[in-house]
């Protein structure tokens, strides 16, 4: 934008007018009275046929999917730190998409969220141009450049309510737009300070991209993941507690475990029935992973020979990396909640201290407020409060709660 001022009151009248055109089938799009920018997006809009609709939205599975495929993950903490605080308190809501226009977070005031949620402004929804015409993110990924759209200036007449401003966001070492962050709601999303705002909170994004990062998971990798609703879950299929316990046992010792080593690990109180107990779930536990090819558990000592990441795998790497928020999305609960395997107890204490360590190190406000309220933690939400703003309207329920902990 150039630090342009732009005259909101005339491109409000201006894209009503050019609505009312577009609906009298008598519209030139070469001379609608619309902002050039907008006008551009309108065509591109347009002439891909958008039905200018509610966006399709992605399911909860392929939501998560994404989130975990994408590099995006990795900065969406600088942004939870720079701009949602901010944001909430003046009821906005920051969202960060792909670089199709997907939705992969979006966060803000509880009220702002449910507001935006009518309109299909959430996680998961596509504000890409192809998928609703124009938008602030939308536009920004189409153009390159920060952006600011007002009202009617979207093509989507169920948002006609809302303002937005964006930024693209590239990949520092190759120059190419991997998403957009963007700022939506009243008139303060379009302040004049708005888009400076989100171009500093970009280059600090940019920059911690530039940094060693998690490796990305491998398409048609073998995954357990051990902190499932429904329970442990190998590559999508169910498996029984006594396996997935095995596994993860197994996958943490890359060398192997022998039988007595095992027991050690998967009972609390080990007798001579429990050597018989393991050998014969390793002889089921073969019969499931026969079921895809390459699957191999070797024995004397017991040891995986393919390649299986698990929860705790990946746990560990994002901590390594400071990524505190894919950890906690890895593990929003426990490890194996219902397991009374020492060794998973073990690893379980493990992970819990190595979380705590890191949210009281660098966690953001409403990082520390997740984990204070999930375990009940005081010291949690201590931290939050020297995290959010001074005049955060947040800042007294939170007072509450700590003083509620404390009784």
């Amino acid at each position: 934008m150039g630090g342009t001022v732009i005259d909101w009151s005339s491109a409000a009248r201006q894209a009503a007018r050019a609505h009312e055109l577009l609906g009298s089938n008598q519209a030139d799009l070469d001379s609608l009275p619309l902002r050039t920018v907008v006008r551009e997006s309108w065509k591109r809009s347009l002439s891909s046929r958008v039905r200018s609709g509610e966006p399709p939205v992605l399911s909860e599975e392929h939501l998560r999917l994404a989130r975990e495929h994408s590099e995006l993950q990795r900065i969406w903490p600088v942004f939870e730190k720079l701009l949602v605080p901010a944001a909430t308190d003046a009821n906005l809501l920051v969202a960060l998409a792909d670089a199709q226009g997907t939705l992969l977070w979006v966060a803000g005031s509880n009220g702002s969220l449910n507001g935006a949620e009518r309109v299909g402004f959430a996680a998961g929804a596509n504000w890409g141009e192809s998928a609703v015409g124009t938008s602030a993110p939308g536009l920004a990924l189409a153009t390159g450049n920060g952006v600011q759209v007002t009202g009617a200036e979207h093509l989507y007449q169920d948002v006609h309510h809302l303002n937005c401003s964006a930024v693209p966001i590239r990949n520092p070492a190759t120059g190419r737009v991997i998403g957009a962050v963007d700022l939506t709601g009243g008139a303060d999303a379009i302040a004049v300070h708005s888009l400076p705002l989100l171009q500093a909170a970009v280059a600090a994004a940019e920059s911690q991209l530039l940094l060693p990062g998690i490796p990305a998971p491998q398409p048609g990798a073998d995954f357990l993941d051990l902190c499932g609703a429904d329970g442990p879950e190998l590559s999508g299929t169910s498996i029984s507690l006594r396996h997935a316990e095995i596994l993860t046992l197994l996958a943490a010792h890359p060398r192997g475990l022998s039988n007595a080593e095992l027991v050690e690990e998967l009972f609390e109180h080990p007798d001579t029935a429990a050597v018989g107990t393991v050998r014969s779930e390793i002889v089921r536990l073969r019969k499931v992973l026969s079921a895809k090819p390459g699957r191999t558990l070797a024995a004397r000592p017991y040891r995986l020979e393919w390649a299986l990441e698990t929860t705790v795998c990946r746990l560990w790497q994002a901590l390594e990396a400071g990524d505190l928020e894919q950890a906690l999305q890895l593990c929003p609960t426990e490890l194996l909640a219902r397991s009374q395997a020492p060794g998973i107890i073990a690893m379980r204490h493990r992970a819990q201290a190595a979380i705590r360590e890191v949210a009281l190190d660098r966690g953001t406000a409403q990082q520390l407020l997740r984990l204070g309220r999930q375990s009940g933690d005081a010291q949690f939400l201590m931290a939050a409060l020297r995290e959010l703003p001074p005049d955060s309207p947040a800042r007294s329920l939170v007072v509450a709660e700590v003083e509620q902990l404390q009784d």
